[in-house]
């Protein structure tokens, strides 16, 4: 499973290394924007994935995001060519 992950948080206010870490540990991740996150993972758990994270936000105006990417749906965008081949990788 890949999951869209982000976020929008106050990092002027507060240190959301945490929340960064966190993700991380979900499983194989790429970065390619400031607050975006692709995870490959076993877990099908999304909305225990949600809990972890939230847990991690410190204002009521910090926003998350989660989204499962099923295999098959439509992608386009300008992104670095690393990302696209392990994207692709994810569901072969």
């Amino acid at each position: 499973m890949v999951y869209l992950i982000s976020y929008d948080i106050n990092e002027q206010l507060f240190d959301y290394a945490d929340l960064k870490e966190v993700i991380k540990t979900l499983g194989d991740y790429q970065h390619p924007m400031d607050s975006l996150w692709f995870v490959s993972t076993d877990n099908p758990d999304m909305e225990g994935i949600y809990r972890r994270l939230k847990a991690c936000l410190r204002m009521k105006k910090d926003h998350i995001l989660v989204l499962n990417i099923p295999n098959g749906t439509k992608r386009q965008g300008w992104m670095p060519k690393s990302f696209w081949k392990w994207l692709r990788a994810q569901y072969d």
